[in-house]
This record gives C-alpha cells, structure tokens and sequence, in this order.
C-alpha cells in the first residue's frame, strides 16, 4: 500500500516539473520518501544586520515522507534564508507550519502550496512560527502578493470563457 502511494506521489510531482519553469521537484538519491524542491519566485528574506526584509528569488527545501504519511502530514525542512509568519530559517531549524492537512492531499498540491506561500499569496498571521514576520506582514499587506506568477506554465493553464 505504502509503496503504490510513493509511486503515484513521484508520478505527480514529476507532472509539476514538466507542467511548471518555477518549480523543480527532485528525490533524494533516487529515494521515493524523500525530495529535494526548489521554487523561482518572489520572496522575502532578512538579510543579517539590514534594516529590512529584501527580495530573493530562490528557494528550497526538503520534504520527508515518514512512516506515518499520509496519516500525518510529510516533515518539510526549510534549506534557504527566508522570512515568513509561517515558515523559519535554517538558522532556526527551518520549521514550517503547511496548516491544515488530509491523507487525501497529493504532494504536488502540497507543492504548490509552499510556493504560494513563499509568494505570500498563502500565510497566516494567526498561526506563526515567526511573530516577527507576521508583525511585518500585517504592516505591509498590500505589497502583497510578491509574485503573482502561478505554478503551471500559462500555456498548460486553461480558461474557460462564459457567454
């Protein structure tokens, strides 16, 4: 059971990486419970001894499928300097708060998600990990997306128009 999950999570996310030019999706030594993701877009970080947030365009972290999954949600481990109410640098253990979760959510929706996060065009002051970044982001709501570029190429995206 176990291994038919994996198999159709690598399936998906290896859909992402040739639906998405933002986002690269890789396992980790060939291994199915463990991937490597990086998102090219908009998103904050700290610079040390700067008096405010900058812009960074690189991003990455690392998603582990333990034993548990998809019972509880993966364990994703920020690799990158980032500042967001949800998310923590590496320097402070690269936590990230995802927020809810359902067995039934595919890692690639999962995916998606962080990159919306890191975007800004998902978060929650409500529930963070860094009060500092969520003070911030209160204060600065409208700049808000960051980057309004979405996952999937615009021309795998369709519209559909009503009469």
């Amino acid at each position: 059971m176990r291994n038919r999950r994996l198999q159709a999570e690598l399936q998906k996310l290896m859909q992402l990486n040739d639906m998405s030019d933002l986002i690269q999706v890789e396992p980790v030594r060939g291994q199915l419970d463990r991937y490597a993701v990086t998102f090219n877009c908009r998103g904050l970080m700290w610079p040390e001894g700067a008096a405010g947030p900058a812009i960074t365009a690189r991003h990455q972290c690392e998603i582990y499928l333990h034993l548990d999954f998809p019972r509880k949600p993966p364990q994703i481990k920020w690799l990158t300097e980032i500042f967001h109410p949800n998310i923590l640098p590496p320097r402070q253990n690269g936590g990230v708060c995802i927020g809810s979760w359902t067995p039934a959510e595919t890692l690639d929706h999962l995916v998606v998600r962080l990159f919306e996060m890191v975007q800004m065009k998902n978060y929650s002051v409500h529930d963070a990990l860094d009060l500092r970044a969520a003070a911030w982001a209160k204060q600065h709501i409208a700049q808000f997306p960051l980057d309004k570029r979405h996952a999937h190429r615009s021309e795998d995206v369709f519209e559909i128009e009503l009469a």
